[in-house]
């Protein structure tokens, strides 16, 4: 969404703020968010190259250490692996070379849409306060948001139209992220498209990727969770913790009727946008709630495996490894339900999730003492 006539937008440099980041450093999931698909002659990167006829892709999806193998084996069935008895294991789907494969497969590929554009160069350099020009126009780098092992995150302003905009930087390329983006838009209900986020265009280099898409400028679950550390009660309220868990329901009922697993769900990747300050319903059917669902570079579109296929791979993300992960069981939409779950608990207690197993069963691990009121009493254990 642009910023509307007047108002003000508000940058919030992610190392200016006193928040705890998740149990690991990730492998870069930046809170990089974009806008609809618009025409890609107006962000053609201005520089002194031609584009490529082909570039092959050099796929940066690191997650785990382990080589995609598969094998046939029983493992639990996934929600929409009903009636058989053995499914496919598929050790790790973020794989290079097995995403280069599912890359090279697809009936459409991706150099032939319009808005990912290929380079015989290596990305150029790009730092703050130096001007980009982009085809009819020009966009000035303002700061950086972010910075991780693999990419980087910045903000933009297109000096034509004044817009705010995120420019994020990937070395080595992930073309990954902009195919699903692309899996999104034809699949996702148009209602429910401004969910998730969605990337204006991509440019694919020797030697990295520049994807270019909006700002959502309210900051993050996570942000909003060290914020209200500094008020009396310590943590989100309760009716907001869980008007915000029925948004994020949603949302990933939304992906999973498409088939598409985030499996990078954390509060770090929740962003709020200004529909979230405009907002006057918190009805539980509103959808322009404001809350978006980004960094799908780690997603998994299962309609590329045979049905019921399940992995055994682990998230470098220790804080946000389901249980199955951890006890070395195949996983596929379970991933996604312990980020909920780990999610919501760091809304209700202000920490992240830690869990251990005791006799067989997982539970999470005692807090000696909870800084807020739960069931309208302060107190240390749930009700």
């Amino acid at each position: 969404m642009s910023p509307r006539q007047g108002q003000r937008t508000v940058c919030i440099p992610l190392e200016t703020m006193d928040i705890p980041m998740s149990p690991e450093p990730p492998t870069f999931g930046l809170d990089v968010t974009m806008s609809p698909f618009q025409s890609s002659s107006k962000f053609r990167m201005d520089i002194p190259f031609s584009p490529a006829p082909e570039v092959r892709y050099g796929v940066d999806i690191p997650m785990s250490p382990d080589q995609g193998s598969k094998v046939n084996m029983d493992v639990p069935m996934s929600p929409t692996a009903q009636g058989a008895a053995a499914v496919e294991l598929v050790s790790n789907p973020w794989d290079e070379e097995l995403i280069s494969s599912l890359l090279s497969k697809l009936s459409t590929p991706l150099t032939s849409q319009p808005n990912f554009i290929t380079w015989q160069c290596k990305v150029p350099s790009i730092a703050p306060k130096m001007t980009i020009k982009m085809g009819e126009g020009s966009l000035r780098v303002d700061c950086v948001l972010g910075q991780g092992a693999f990419a980087t995150v910045y903000q933009v302003t297109d000096l034509n139209t004044s817009e705010k905009m995120i420019l994020k930087v990937q070395k080595p390329a992930n073309p990954w992220e902009f195919y699903i983006n692309s899996q999104l838009n034809a699949r996702l209900q148009p209602s429910v498209r401004h969910l998730f986020n969605n990337i204006h265009s991509a440019h694919l280099f020797q030697n990295g990727s520049v994807l270019l898409g909006e700002l959502y400028n309210c900051g993050t679950l996570l942000h909003a969770v060290n914020l209200y550390k500094n008020l009396s009660d310590k943590v989100i309220p309760q009716p907001l913790v869980m008007y915000f868990t029925v948004c994020i329901l949603h949302m990933v009922e939304q992906l999973h009727n498409i088939h598409i697993v985030h499996a990078d769900i954390k509060p770090d990747n929740f962003l709020l946008g200004e529909r979230f300050l405009e907002n006057k319903s918190f009805d539980q059917d509103n959808l322009d709630h404001g809350l978006a669902l980004i960094d799908l570079g780690q997603s998994i579109d299962i309609t590329l495996f045979p049905k019921g296929t399940a992995f055994n791979a682990k998230c470098m993300t220790s804080g946000f490894q389901c249980t199955e992960m951890q006890s070395g069981r195949p996983w596929n939409y379970q991933t996604e339900y312990f980020g909920i779950a780990g999610t919501v608990y760091c809304m209700i207690f202000g920490t992240y999730m830690q869990v251990t197993q005791e006799g067989g069963v997982w539970k999470t691990k005692y807090l000696e003492e909870i800084p807020t009121v739960i069931c309208g009493q302060s107190s240390s254990t749930l009700c």
